[in-house]
């Protein structure tokens, strides 16, 4: 299924360059509004193909997206997790608020990873254990 999924991806571009070449090279100058209409399918399918919009017609074939999910949140924690250390290091005036700032997003980081933990393995539609604390 990933092969195919790639192919598409690829060749849906190449094949939009195909058929916008073919109508500028073959088809005659006398047919004007073919011309163009063929080279707006191939430019639209350039399109389609650079913009991704193929996805959402091919099987998704990722089998842990809670898990997924849960990374992708930890990662925005890590960003706000160092935009809380520069706040911490540079403020002067307010460092018991800088430094709750930082703690409470270390805590969520750490809640984040043992949520990870729980996921890990489960399938999508899988319901999670109940957390152990």
């Amino acid at each position: 299924m990933r092969t195919i999924r790639k192919a598409v991806e690829l060749g849906t571009p190449i094949l939009g360059m195909v058929i916008v070449f073919a109508a500028v090279l073959l088809i005659p100058q006398a047919n004007l509004q073919i011309q163009l209409v063929t080279v707006l399918v191939g430019v639209l399918l350039i399109e389609a193909g650079v913009w991704g919009l193929t996805s959402p017609f091919l099987p998704n074939e990722r089998h842990f997206l809670s898990l997924r999910e849960e990374v992708d949140d930890f990662i925005d924690l890590v960003r706000h997790l160092n935009k809380a250390a520069i706040d911490k290091r540079l403020s002067r005036e307010s460092t018991e608020e800088a430094e709750k700032a930082f703690e409470a997003t270390l805590a969520d980081l750490h809640s984040s990873v043992r949520r990870m933990g729980q996921l890990a393995g489960m399938q999508t539609g899988e319901v999670p254990p109940e957390p152990i604390d």
